[in-house]
C-alpha cells in the first residue's frame, strides 16, 4: 500500500514539475526572467534539428538580442492556440524580425514545417535555444502525448484495482462474518430465552391445590402436579 502511494507521488511531482515549467511558467510574464528553461520536445515540427523526446536548454535572452536563424521558444497566443491548433509553447526558427515602430516581432518556423501563420510579439519570446540531451525525454514526451496519457491512466486505474479490491473484498468477508457470528449469538440467547419461559410456565401450572370438606370437619388438601401425575393428599384437622 505505501509503495503504491509513493509509486503514484513521484510520479506525479515529475509530471507535475515538467507541465508546470513548460506550460504555467512561461504563460506568467513575471516569471519568464528567471533564466533557464528546459523543455522536452513533443513534436517532429523541428527535424532534424530537434526531434521527439529531445531534452532542449534554453536561456533568456533580451528580444533585441535575437537573429534571423536563432531558434526561440515562445508563448502561442490563445487565439492562434483554439485557430490553429498550437501547442501553449513551442520552440521555432526565427526567418525574420519585423519591427514595426518601437514594437518587435518574429516570424518564425519549423525546420520540417511551414511559416507560422502569426507573428511572435517580443514580449512573447522566452529563450533562446542553448543545448539539448538527445532523446533523454522520450518517456516524459510519450507520457505527455494522448496516447501516453491515455496509457497512463489505463495503467492507474488497474493497479488500484488489482491493488485495493482484494483488500476491500477481504475487509467484506471480515464484516459479514462478524454479522453472522452475532447473528448465531442472538438466536441461540433467543431459543435460550425461549426454554426458559417453557419451563416457567410448566413449573407454575404444573401444580394444583384441591381442598375438600369431609365429614365431620375434616378437610382434606389434595396436591396435584401435573407432568408425573402424582397426587399427593394430606389431612388437616381443626
Amino acid at each position: 500500500m505505501r509503495r503504491v502511494k509513493l509509486r503514484y507521488v513521484a510520479l506525479g511531482a515529475v509530471l507535475g514539475v515538467m507541465l508546470f515549467m513548460n506550460y504555467v511558467v512561461p504563460m506568467i510574464p513575471g516569471l519568464r526572467s528567471l533564466g533557464t528553461r528546459v523543455m522536452v520536445v513533443a513534436s517532429g515540427s523541428m527535424r532534424p534539428f530537434l526531434n521527439v523526446g529531445d531534452i532542449v536548454v534554453f536561456r533568456g535572452v533580451e528580444p533585441e538580442e535575437v537573429e534571423v536563424g536563432d531558434v526561440i521558444a515562445f508563448v502561442v497566443a490563445p487565439r492562434f492556440q483554439r485557430q490553429y491548433n498550437y501547442p501553449p509553447v513551442i520552440a521555432h526558427r526565427v526567418v525574420e524580425v519585423i519591427r514595426v515602430g518601437s514594437d518587435l516581432y518574429f516570424q518564425t518556423k519549423g525546420d520540417a514545417t511551414e511559416n507560422d501563420p502569426f507573428t511572435v510579439p517580443a514580449r512573447d519570446v522566452i529563450g533562446i535555444y542553448d543545448w539539448k540531451i538527445p532523446y533523454a525525454g522520450l518517456p516524459l514526451a510519450f507520457l505527455q502525448s494522448r496516447y501516453g496519457m491515455a496509457l497512463l491512466a489505463s495503467y492507474a486505474i488497474i493497479d488500484l484495482a488489482l491493488t485495493y479490491v482484494p483488500v476491500w473484498w477481504r475487509k467484506r468477508k471480515e464484516r459479514e462474518k462478524v454479522a453472522t457470528a452475532i447473528l448465531q449469538e442472538i438466536s441461540g440467547i433467543r431459543e435460550s430465552l425461549a426454554s426458559l419461559a417453557v419451563s416457567t410456565r410448566g413449573a407454575t401450572s404444573g401444580v394444583g391445590i384441591l381442598l375438600k370438606r369431609k365429614p365431620g370437619g375434616v378437610v382434606e388438601v389434595a396436591e396435584a402436579s401435573k407432568p408425573n401425575g402424582l397426587t399427593v393428599k394430606r389431612r388437616l384437622t381443626r
